[in-house]
């Protein structure tokens, strides 16, 4: 856990406000989670619970194993809940729930996630405490599933998964459009935790309520959803990312479409197809430029890199990786999953080369980013493969 050696003598009021958040959601009292707690193997006395509530103090790591068990979460949830603190400064004190939503989508669109959180969870917040009519309650599903895009892209996915799970409950008697929108976020989510076949169910329902409802965009988004379980047969990933860019493009999805051209590109470049993969990954370069879209532009770049790299042009792999990460590092916010992608490129050519000091860096980066990333893609899989058969002794 990153988060757990300073904090034992300082408390965390957003740990403290999950929870009760926790505890409310099984509507057990204090002593009821004293029990349960016994019941698990551990001990954990009322009073030490309600000070971790009100934020005196922090619980021991064998006080969180207990309350993970007792609340069926892991326990690197609680870690994340504590790393969401840096956000607090971009929460705004109170705001009409509408414009704060606005606010968190197009800090989104700017790559800015972290803030784009903070503005949900306080248009969260505020429709939570407000009359729950029907417009209140769909605004709330609107903000909950917003919010769990944001916590998905800082790499949060379990608390993105809880998150969903409480938009998807309240959703039942709201609109198709909504109901589809929350399982394809969760349908990604799974996805990025390497679990396709699951994600590949829900973005069939999405698809199916999209279909049923004429909602193009989101049965372009449950295409596109549905075209990263394919990822191992590229050319069947290409044929569903076409239908999902054609569907983006009727909309007026300018990002989206950028993102799905970026993939297609990659998926020529696995069929060996380099020269046309590149040229469409140049072209989603300029246009991901061109639209002032940062995160899109350093995806670009490191898709480039791959395919640079699949060329054994290690020259040219490297200033596109480093391209990339300067990109990817925004206003102190990081994107952990495109620099790890990068460094994992940069450790194969340092080892490739025999380049004991690039080596030695890389791996430093990939061992630091890895810990602040739960998202699993191939390069991750295989860094953890690797890190699993024994000591490192570059």
């Amino acid at each position: 856990m990153a988060s757990q050696a300073a904090p034992n003598f300082k408390g965390s009021l957003r740990l403290g406000s999950y929870l009760r958040k926790l505890r409310a959601g099984y509507g057990y009292s204090l002593r009821r989670v004293e029990e349960r707690a016994r019941a698990e193997g551990g001990e954990l006395d009322n009073s030490q619970l309600s000070r971790y509530e009100k934020g005196i103090c922090y619980p021991s790591f064998d006080k969180l194993r207990i309350l993970a068990s007792v609340f069926n979460v892991s326990i690197q949830s609680f870690s994340d809940v504590v790393d969401l603190e840096s956000y607090e400064e971009f929460k705004p004190e109170t705001g009409q729930p509408e414009r704060l939503i606005e606010l968190g989508r197009a800090a989104m669109q700017d790559g800015e996630n972290g803030k784009a959180f903070a503005y949900f969870e306080r248009a969260t917040e505020i429709l939570l405490d407000s009359s729950p009519d029907a417009e209140r309650q769909e605004m709330l599903v609107r903000s909950r599933i917003n919010q769990a895009t944001a916590l998905s892209r800082v790499g949060k996915l379990a608390l993105a998964e809880q998150e969903l799970r409480y938009a998807l409950r309240d959703a039942r008697s709201i609109n198709p459009q909504l109901r589809a929108r929350a399982l394809l976020v969760l349908a990604n989510i799974h996805a990025d935790q390497g679990d396709n076949f699951l994600s590949e169910i829900e973005a069939e329902r999405a698809f199916r309520l999209a279909l049923d409802a004429s909602l193009d965009r989101l049965a372009a988004m449950a295409l596109h959803t549905q075209a990263r379980s394919d990822q191992g047969q590229p050319a069947a990933a290409i044929e569903r990312y076409r239908k999902s860019a054609k569907l983006y493009a009727d909309c007026g999805e300018e990002y989206e479409a950028i993102r799905i051209r970026i993939n297609i590109g990659s998926c020529y470049v696995a069929l060996g197809k380099m020269r046309e993969g590149i040229r469409i990954l140049r072209e989603s370069l300029d246009e991901a430029r061109a639209g002032g879209h940062r995160r899109l532009e350093s995806f670009a770049w490191s898709s480039l890199g791959e395919a640079y790299f699949r060329q054994s042009d290690h020259d040219r792999a490297r200033k596109c990786f480093r391209e990339s990460d300067a990109l990817a590092v925004y206003n102190n916010e990081k994107q952990p999953d495109l620099l790890f992608f990068n460094a994992y490129y940069e450790w194969t050519m340092a080892i490739a080369e025999q380049n004991p000091t690039r080596e030695k860096i890389a791996f430093g980066r990939l061992k630091a980013l890895r810990s602040c990333l739960e998202r699993k893609f191939i390069e991750v899989e295989a860094f953890d493969e690797y890190v699993e058969r024994g000591p490192y002794d570059a």
